[in-house]
């Protein structure tokens, strides 16, 4: 019972240890925000003024400027040197009267020197005389939300630091995002060469300091002030975002939760993705370079840094689309040399050679081969240009393409005026000698309305074969799929020995096909190397 006594005791301290670490972050870095503002914008002030000859403002704006980084050096160090302790309450663990001592000489000058210029401001020469006003406006705020957010925690040193996490903190590592840290005291928050920057941030003032640094750059910037706004922008098909400045506290969704929302997403995980937090555990840090994150930048935003930052996370950008439209162009360079691939081999032997096999040769058992010549074209192609002998054998030629597929076959090779196309091979077809007759005979329809349409007397000669055959893909620079063996030589003797618009066959497709069709049986003729063979003539159908 001791032991688990002691367990439970130390897993207590431990969560106690946890809530601390997570409620001084949270505070902390809700008070960096306004310090940022207040250094960010003197810096923009002094920019401006980098040409003027108003000595006497620029040593105000960096009397400014030097008691906005007091103000961030002393809540820095009060936050780091509180541990918590065992301290039950929040007045207990942050001294509100402590606190409000280390800040109030800064405070008092930043507020007093920013009213006091606002003042001067109308007498101010400078071409940027209302963006400096504008500015010294964001000073002022800045700082009374400073003071007003220091006000705000008062109100809770009575409460215990669990009650004050249950009801009033909004954080990465709690369970209701929905909830705030405190409330926000009304009116204090105001409403590659070049990117696109989306900017991500519920304090206002924030959001404008770093739309105006990062504009002044000529990059267009896209605000967004909550998880929501930004998924808006980032899926409107219009905007191209090239970098997200991410804040890592925010209401209803937080910086991590929406980081990971954008990694998740195919569309978006390539944009570059720089977050922002005045928490500068190393905790917060690792969790979100784990999930995805690009860069990290701690608040006060150093504006050297952050332009350093962007710079670098453009550069990224570019070399990632880059490599994408590399890859692109090499995927549309790739289709373009398979479909002309496909065009000189058939599609299974493409894909052999592709994968790697050098010597493709293969035998198929029982295939039929057709050889088709165009009758007389070698003495029409003697009295038109060679421009029109091409457009019209093309043009022939791709309709008998299209019946190839139609029937499932396979265009070998074009000879001159000779077409030639096998059934069987490469792809196995157990009806390859009725395919093939049946485009023999959409083929003499075809050369029929060629000459019906063009007012010409074309004949065609076909030749049909049917047996075993040897198929590979001969030559290594221009590469052709070719069929050898004594089938393909008889095929090639049935169109020569055949007569115009015929379908002349041998005895092996015959045989074949006998009880399907109706045949002119010839007389025994001499075929060279043969001898006497008995073919057929082709009728139709029966």
């Amino acid at each position: 019972m001791s032991e688990i006594s002691n367990s439970i005791t130390s897993n207590m301290h431990k969560q106690a240890s946890e809530n601390y670490k997570t409620l001084l972050s949270n505070i902390k870095h809700d008070l960096t925000n306004p310090i940022n503002a207040i250094l960010g914008f003197s810096e923009l002030i002094l920019d401006y003024l980098k040409e003027g000859t108003d000595g006497q403002l620029i040593a105000d704006v960096k009397n400014i400027h030097e008691s906005g980084s007091l103000l961030f050096e002393n809540i820095n160090t009060y936050f780091t040197n509180n541990e918590g302790g065992d301290r039950k309450y929040i007045g207990d663990i942050i001294n509100i009267s402590e606190l409000q001592f280390s800040i109030r000489t800064p405070i008092s000058t930043i507020l007093g020197m920013a009213e006091l210029l606002k003042e001067d401001a109308g007498n101010n020469s400078t071409p940027y005389g209302k963006d400096i006003n504008d500015s010294l406006d964001k000073i002022h705020m800045a700082g009374k939300s400073l003071l007003g957010h220091i006000n705000e925690l008062k109100k809770y040193s009575n409460v215990t630091v669990e009650e004050f996490l249950k009801n009033y903190r909004s954080d990465l590592y709690l369970n209701d995002p929905s909830l705030k840290l405190y409330k926000k005291i009304e009116g204090i928050d105001a409403p590659i060469e070049a990117g696109n920057i989306l900017i991500i941030d519920d304090d206002k003032s924030n959001l404008e300091l770093l739309d105006k640094i990062i504009s002044k750059s000529m990059h267009k910037t896209h605000c967004a002030e909550s998880a929501n706004d930004a998924l808006d922008i980032l899926q409107n098909p219009k905007i191209n975002i090239d970098i997200i400045l991410l804040d890592l506290i925010m209401p209803e969704m937080n910086g991590l939760e929406l980081l990971q929302i954008i990694k998740a997403d195919h569309a978006l995980h390539h944009i570059p993705v720089i977050m922002l937090s005045g928490m500068d555990e190393l905790k917060s840090t690792a969790e979100c370079i784990s999930n995805g994150a690009d860069d990290f930048l701690f608040k006060p935003i150093s504006k050297v840094l952050l332009n350093a930052r962007i710079k670098n996370a453009l550069d990224k950008k570019f070399f990632h689309d880059k490599e994408i439209k590399y890859q692109e162009q090499i995927k549309i360079e790739q289709e373009k040399s398979d479909k002309l691939l496909l065009n000189i081999l058939p599609k299974s032997i493409a894909e052999r050679l592709k994968n790697g096999e050098s010597l493709i040769a293969d035998d198929f058992d029982d295939s039929t081969v057709l050889f088709a010549d165009l009758a007389g074209f070698t003495k029409l192609s003697s009295t038109i240009s060679a421009t029109d002998v091409v457009m019209q054998l093309n043009s022939i030629f791709s309709l008998f393409d299209g019946l190839i597929v139609k029937y499932s076959l396979e265009k070998i090779k074009t000879i001159g005026d000779c077409y030639m196309l096998a059934g069987g091979v490469p792809k196995p077809l157990s009806s390859h000698a009725d395919s093939v007759v049946k485009m023999a005979l959409d083929m003499l329809d075809t050369i029929e309305q060629i000459n019906t349409k063009t007012n010409q007397s074309l004949k065609i000669r076909i030749g049909i074969n049917s047996g075993p055959v040897s198929a590979g893909v001969i030559g290594k620079e221009k590469f052709i799929y070719d069929l050898w063996g004594d089938t393909v030589n008889v095929a090639s003797r049935m169109e020569s020995f055949g007569s115009n618009d015929k379908i002349h066959i041998s005895k092996s497709t015959y045989s074949q096909l006998k009880d399907n069709y109706s045949f002119t049986k010839r007389d025994l003729i001499e075929i060279p190397g043969k001898g006497k063979m008995q073919t057929y003539f082709l009728n139709s159908r029966k």
